[in-house]
């Protein structure tokens, strides 16, 4: 579908706009800069495509952002069933790559603080890529006191490496 010229100015107006917070949002979830930039690429390939529902659409910002939330759904999807095939098809155990054995065993590095109720939460922030929210929300605690347990694990954690 060919855009006019009002379609034209208004998709480049937003995607001005938006694309920093797009590609900072996708890189955040798909911890992988080139991908995000194709989620959020495909993002606005959709957004030409369906103009006429996105720019008539209540809040062309929040459209945006669902559509790259179901792009990435998609590119996660894509890369599991990717790498279910190749492992499958050469007949490998995931959970056995070459190489990994030089990975570094978090947990059972700092086995004294693996118990520790800060250190999972902390755990939880940066390696599961959960935000502040969602961590305090699974633990059961305010944000803010999610904040200072995790600073708190921080402040410990710093203090064992060194």
């Amino acid at each position: 579908m060919a855009l006019n010229d009002n379609q034209r100015r208004a998709i480049r107006a937003l995607y001005m706009e938006m694309y920093y917070l797009l590609s900072a949002y996708a890189q955040n979830v798909l911890s992988d800069r080139s991908l995000a930039e194709e989620a959020v690429q495909e993002t606005f390939r959709i957004a030409c495509a369906k103009a006429d529902k996105f720019l008539f659409s209540p809040n062309p910002k929040g459209w945006l952002l669902n559509t790259l939330k179901n792009v990435i759904s998609n590119k996660v999807r894509s890369q599991a069933s990717l790498k279910s095939i190749v492992f499958s098809s050469l007949d490998l155990d995931e959970n056995n790559i070459p190489g990994d054995t030089d990975v570094p065993n978090v947990d059972f590095l700092y086995s004294d603080l693996a118990n520790n109720e800060d250190y999972k939460l902390l755990k939880k922030i940066v390696v599961d890529k959960y935000s502040m929210l969602e961590a305090a929300q699974e633990v059961g605690i305010s944000v803010e006191a999610c904040k200072k347990r995790v600073q708190r694990a921080k402040k410990k954690l710093r203090k064992q490496v060194q």
